[in-house]
């Protein structure tokens, strides 16, 4: 079994504890709005977001990276005509 695998099965077993050892009932306040939560559920949404927005900057950066080798090879094939 791959290393990255383990990794994986091995934080999200700790996620899984860590979450149904925070199950109480926390107020959210944000500007006027309010809302009792589980905390559970805070902590989850707050990891997944935190993952979406990683993927996210990683997803632009390699976009980035690509379109920028994509233009330099068209300007050495433009320069080489």
């Amino acid at each position: 079994m791959p290393v990255k695998t383990i990794v994986f099965i091995v934080l999200a077993i700790l996620i899984v504890i860590f979450t149904i050892q925070n199950t109480q009932v926390v107020e959210i306040k944000f500007f006027i709005w309010q809302t009792s939560i589980s905390k559970a559920l805070v902590l989850l949404s707050t990891l997944f977001i935190g993952i979406i927005l990683g993927w996210l900057i990683t997803w632009a950066g390699y976009s980035r990276r690509k379109r920028k080798e994509k233009e330099e090879r068209v300007e050495k094939s433009a320069l080489v005509s």
